[in-house]
């Protein structure tokens, strides 16, 4: 059975080795679902380049990430300075709360919990503005104005939202970040599953307009990092000068360096089929959620699927039921702000693994049927 974090530190998916040890099982015998990371896998030549960089282990790594700087900057065609890496994009997060320090922030909630926490510890004063609401559907509108009145010097933002999977557009982010530049407040936009959606998707593109937006993104989800951590994010030079003196020295080390630059050389195609195959498999599991009479999912965009249960359903016993039954790990909702405990978010993995989880779901209906 899965239990609460460490006292102090914040709950999130992905937590397999820790679940592994205490059920005395081997961690490549749990299907993870709490985590949002590609189902398949490395992208041609990551392997390769890590093997070759363990030959140089004994060397210290670049201490500004210039080659991967420069393949980061040459792939959104901006200047190097516009781009800072770091230790994947939560470390980035820490680093923009330090070198910014703003008195008064907000975050659009629900949202994933490190902005909070980072936030917290130079003590700005942090407003959650609750942005879902399963009666009744908030317009962009209302939240921009609700924002601007609420006077934050900073703005959390993630699109596609995590664990939501809400989706906005370019023309809506523009909206944003203009009316944010009038009010003098600075956007960050958490980017950090994008690249399930598509790049046109993505607001990099239109960077060079504003000085008010800093764009996040995850190298780990997209190409199946997460354990060796690595993520940057982009900005005017202006903002990057600010920012830089905050950044520790080697913040990122070889291995990571050279997986993050092979997978940004040989990924057009890997890209391409991973869109393609979670839109398909995120489509099967939406189509089968709607069959299951306790479960309400909403619409996704990348590749997770947020989800509401009944009120009367205990959701750790749909969770302890799908780990006894299968191995199955899926991630509770219940430490997001603005979601109460009734909330499950289950990531899109591979074909079988998809159809296990829907038949493990669909016999817990059966049960409480029974």
């Amino acid at each position: 059975m899965q239990e609460s974090n460490e006292k102090g530190m914040a709950v999130h998916g992905g937590e397999v080795f820790r679940l592994a040890s205490l059920s005395g099982i081997e961690p490549d015998t749990i299907i993870d679902f709490s985590a949002n990371i590609n189902p398949l896998g490395l992208p041609p030549g990551v392997d390769l380049a890590l093997r070759q960089a363990l030959q140089n282990l004994s060397n210290y790594p670049e201490i500004d990430a210039v080659t991967l700087r420069s393949k980061v900057a040459d792939r959104h065609q901006l200047p190097i300075d516009s781009v800072i890496v770091g230790n994947g994009s939560s470390a980035l997060i820490y680093l923009l709360a330090r070198a910014l320090k703003p008195k008064k922030s907000l975050i659009w909630s629900p949202t994933f919990s490190e902005y909070e926490r980072a936030l917290k510890q130079v003590q700005s004063e942090v407003v959650n503005l609750n942005c879902l609401n399963p009666e009744k559907s908030i317009s962009l509108d209302e939240i921009i104005a609700a924002t601007v009145k609420a006077e934050p010097e900073l703005v959390f933002l993630c699109n596609p939202n995590n664990p939501t999977g809400a989706l906005l557009s370019i023309d809506e982010l523009e909206k944003i970040v203009s009316i944010f530049k009038k009010a003098g407040i600075i956007l960050v936009l958490d980017e950090a599953f994008i690249d399930f959606v598509g790049g046109e998707s993505s607001f990099v593109s239109r960077l060079d307009e504003f000085d008010n937006i800093i764009i996040l993104r995850s190298l780990t989800k997209i190409y199946a990092l997460a354990g060796i951590r690595c993520g940057y994010l982009v900005s005017c030079p202006e903002i990057n000068r600010l920012l830089s003196p905050f950044l520790e020295p080697w913040s990122v080390n070889s291995l990571a360096l050279r997986a993050a630059t092979a997978a940004l050389e040989n990924d057009a195609e890997f890209i391409k089929q991973t869109i393609s195959f979670i839109a398909g498999e995120r489509q099967y599991l939406s189509k089968k959620f709607a069959q299951l009479k306790y479960l309400k999912s909403y619409p996704a965009s990348a590749n997770y699927i947020l989800a509401q249960v009944d009120q009367n359903i205990d959701c750790g016993d749909l969770r302890d039921f799908l780990f006894i039954r299968d191995k199955i790990m899926i991630r509770l909702c219940d430490d997001y702000v603005g979601l109460g405990s009734n909330f499950v978010r289950f990531a899109v993995k591979k074909e079988s693994e998809n159809r296990m989880l829907v038949k493990g779901l669909s016999e817990f209906q059966t049960r409480l049927e029974g």
